[in-house]
Order: C-alpha cells, then structure tokens, then sequence
C-alpha cells in the first residue's frame, strides 16, 4: 500500500464523513445540509435494521470462506456492504459493474443551487437505499440536478459506505489493468481516467483493499479485451457474491462470466438471480435458504425454473432466512450456499 499523505487522508475522510451524514458541515449554511443529514441517517437506520445486521448475522453462521482470498463481486454497483457482510474477513475485495466510477471531489465544495441539489437527490438516495437494500444504478446515473458533472458516482457512495462501516480512508485512487492481469492503482493527479478506482480501508489496525472495476461483463464486452476476460477468469478462482445481478448470469450473452465462476470458484453465495440452479448444482453442493417460487415481476423471461423445482423437491431441506435480500417481491427472499464438490 502506498503510504497515504496526511492532509489528504483527512480531507478525504472528512469528506466520506459527510456524504455518510456523519459529520455536520458546520462551515456551510445550506438550506439543504438539515434535510440530507436526516435523510442519510433514517437510510443507513433503515439499511442495518432491514438487511445489514440480519445478512451479517446469517452469513457469520451459514457461510464459511476457508482462508482469506480474493472476493469477487460481478454486477455489484457500489454495493460495499453486502459484500463485507458475506465475507468479512478478506483483505481484497474486486466489485465489477457497469458504472464508471469517475473521479473524487468534494461536493460540499460547491455552492448553492448546485450544493442543494446534490444534496438533495443524494438524500433521496439514502432513503431509496433504506428501504431497497441497493442503490439502484439507473437513478444514480440520472440524478446530479441534471449536470453530468454532479452525477453521484460509485466513487462517492464507496466513500460514504467506508465511513458507515467504520473504515477510516487510507488513499483513494484510480487503477487500470496491467499487462500481468493484475489492478495498478495510479497517482490520483497524473491525470489518468477514473474509470475504475482503489480505495485502501484501515479499521482496528486491519488494511482491506476495494477495487471498483469498469467493465461490461457481457460476452461481447469481454470478447473486445482478452486482457479482462482473463482477469475476470482469474478473480472468479475466489469466494463469489451474485446479488441483484438481474438474472443475466442466466442468460446465454454472459456465458463467459458464468463459466468463469462454474469452472474457478470454491464457493459461491448468491441470490435466484445468480447462476441456474441445475448448472450450479452439477458442480457444487448447494443449500437452499429462504423460499423461492418465481422471479420478481420486472424479470418475467428470466426466473430460473430448475430453482422453482429445486425449493419444491428439497422443501424439508430448505432453511429459514427471515430477512430481505436483493430484488425485495411478495414471495420472499432466496439465498443460495454453494460449495464445490
């Protein structure tokens, strides 16, 4: 790790501090800083009640990750805290979404109108956040008052997440992908392009390492760069969590992704949108928790049938979950546990 420059460290912590509506920015008088502070707030309250506690609590019981690897998180968005829930005891975490992470600033730097209507579609966020689990990638990508420039970004909700968990913010900087598959993380005023960014956690004297990757994880996004599809070939050697993952792990455009995690993965933790159940169990041995008759309604070409059969057949198998997880829908939650045979 790179050893962080202090004044930095404490801009950057103060910074995620305030996006987490942890710390009070008592030198701007903002109409909006009030609101978004409650808003933050009721959202992270909601979020550890609903999803947060119950998830780390059952995966402390349910999941067991061997020594600490590498974890990797496909179609993961910002979503740090389901992550650290399931594997908490890794030091190197990969998330590979879709979004540019674009690069860090300060939005508390801004002045109002600007300033207020960061913060208040930031809040509504928050609470979009409470009561889904998620941040939902389209409302991120719309919000900012309309400037690009103000988009909410990975980049921000990674920092508030690390404030909220606990984790003090060593150094935050863009990363590319190096020639030997591995992430270089690179000097955040060289220059270079945010797609992608690292950011070095401390908590209790323990160093974890983030990696947000850019990437399409489609076929034809991976056929364009051999480089990515080896490295996703090789971070799916580790632990994998499929979450909220839309079901495309099921779809015949993302059959390199699967088979990466089929062929790679000791242990896989995932929800009914993670990889077919028939195609997962022929590899691995898989516990069923929580219930699963159908596929949320915004998913109705996709709801993984060899799952229905499954919950069906092993009914007397199957234990309780008791809490929410991913796309939240009337017949309730279903998570899978599977471990290679």
């Amino acid at each position: 790790m790179v050893a962080p420059d202090p004044a930095a460290t404490i801009e950057v912590n103060q910074v995620a501090r305030r996006l987490a509506g942890l710390a009070p920015p008592a030198d701007l008088a903002s109409p909006a800083i009030v609101p978004y502070l409650d808003a933050a707030n009721a959202g992270w309250k909601a979020y550890a009640r609903d999803y947060g506690t119950p998830l780390a609590a059952w995966a402390a019981r349910q999941v067991r990750p061997g020594s600490a690897q590498t974890v990797f998180y496909p179609f993961s968005g910002p979503d740090l805290p389901s992550m650290l829930a399931v594997f908490p005891g890794s030091v190197h975490y990969v998330m590979v979404s879709d979004q540019y992470a674009n690069g860090y600033f300060d939005p508390f730097a801004l002045k109002d109108p600007q300033l207020t209507r960061v913060l208040e579609d930031l809040g509504k966020a928050w609470i979009s956040f409470g009561e889904r689990g998620f941040f939902v990638t389209t409302e991120l990508n719309q919000r900012g008052g309309g400037e690009r420039k103000l988009q909410l970004t990975p980049t921000m909700i990674l920092m508030a997440y690390a404030a909220r968990l606990g984790y003090e913010i060593r150094t935050i900087r863009p990363i590319c992908l190096d020639a030997d598959l591995t992430l270089r993380a690179l000097e955040a005023r060289s220059g270079a392009r945010w797609d992608s960014v690292r950011l070095d956690l401390r908590k209790a004297e323990r160093d974890i390492i983030i990696d947000y990757v850019k990437q399409d994880l489609s076929d034809r996004g991976l056929q364009k760069r051999a480089d990515a599809r080896a490295f996703i070939e090789s971070v799916a050697r580790g632990p994998v969590l499929l979450k909220a993952a839309s079901h495309l792990p099921q779809m015949p455009a993302f059959s390199i992704i699967r088979d990466a995690i089929l062929n790679g993965a000791p242990l896989v933790v995932q929800d009914e949108t993670g990889l077919e159940y028939d195609t997962l169990a022929a590899r691995f041995h898989v516990a069923l928790h929580g219930e699963y008759v159908g596929a949320h309604r915004l998913f109705k070409e996709a709801t993984n049938p060899s799952l229905i059969k499954a919950y069906a057949e092993r009914a007397k198998e199957v234990r309780p979950l008791g809490f929410p997880l991913g796309y939240r829908k009337e017949a309730g939650a279903a998570i899978q546990v599977a471990v290679r045979k």
